[in-house]
């Protein structure tokens, strides 16, 4: 299915690091200033309401965390409310990726390390031995946590004991993966645009379940766990398509024209609106199904 609506723009010229929305009850959209040192907080569900903006140290990656969000940069993780308010904590390596899962922060480094901190942002648990990890995702399979670690520069996921601090299997994602998230089944999901993939991995240890074609560049990931439909951009062609996975397999269900260089993508599995954030300044982009 076409969605020929574009849906709603709106100029966001400072914008286009990274993008996250928090499913609280005011549903708040987070996205990271270029130069990262501020974070402008929309309402998901009018974008042409003014964002609040809250000034903060340079960030590189943000996550959401109940009706707020964690982000994180080289020397610092942050709070974020939805009012602006912010909590901010030093970290003792720079950070390059954040993910939460119930009271756990979970933060990748540029140096290799995976840093597990508790609810206050207190560090507790530092996993060492990897490069460099570039995206964090955490699923739960057989009502087990299991984390995954991807480092863009050799294209490896690796997963991850917080309890045993051990890395786990490590698997090659083709030659060009930048992107990973995990989805409500347990799923691993990886963007791989030098290769034109789409790769899903599963169980424990780690197996790749499917390597699927996708053109013009897939980078940006987001999971609809309501409709079980993951979200793909497409940079190079300024798309986002949806792919059901139901049976194992990815099948197309739906595409839209987007934003220029739409790297950032999140959805809202309460309303099924898509949100894309240009990565060049061109807007953010709301589209309702």
């Amino acid at each position: 299915m076409c969605i020929r609506d574009r849906g709603t723009v709106v100029p966001a010229p400072g914008l286009g690091t990274a993008l996250a929305l928090a499913p609280g009850p005011g549903r708040t959209l987070a996205a990271i200033a270029r130069d990262g040192r501020s974070v402008a907080l929309f309402d998901a569900a009018d974008l042409h309401r003014p964002p609040v903006v809250a000034a903060t140290p340079q960030l590189r990656a943000i996550a959401a965390d109940g009706d707020g969000f964690i982000a994180v940069g080289p020397t610092s993780v942050v709070r974020i409310a939805p009012t602006g308010a912010t909590q901010v904590v030093g970290l003792k390596r720079p950070g390059l990726a954040v993910a939460v899962e119930g009271t756990a922060v979970f933060v990748g480094t540029e140096h290799g390390h995976l840093l597990i901190l508790d609810s206050s942002l207190a560090q507790q648990t530092d996993v060492g031995g990897f490069v460099r990890i570039d995206a964090v995702a955490v699923a739960s399979r057989d009502s087990q946590r299991q984390i995954v670690v991807l480092d863009r520069a050799q294209s490896l996921v690796t997963t991850v004991d917080p309890n045993s601090r051990e890395r786990g299997a490590a698997l090659r994602a083709g030659n060009g993966a930048t992107t990973l998230i995990g989805d409500s089944f347990g799923r691993f999901l990886v963007a791989n645009p030098r290769d034109g993939q789409l790769l899903g991995f599963y169980g424990n240890p780690l197996i790749m379940r499917f390597r699927f074609p996708v053109g013009d560049g897939p980078y940006g990931l987001a999971y609809d766990t309501r409709r079980n439909l993951l979200w793909v951009s497409e940079t190079a062609a300024n798309r986002v398509v949806a792919f059901d996975l139901s049976s194992g397999e990815p099948r197309e269900r739906a595409r839209f024209a987007a934003v220029r260089q739409p790297n950032s993508l999140v959805v809202d599995a309460e309303s099924g609106a898509v949100y894309a954030l240009s990565a060049v300044g061109e807007g953010l982009q709301r589209v309702s199904r």
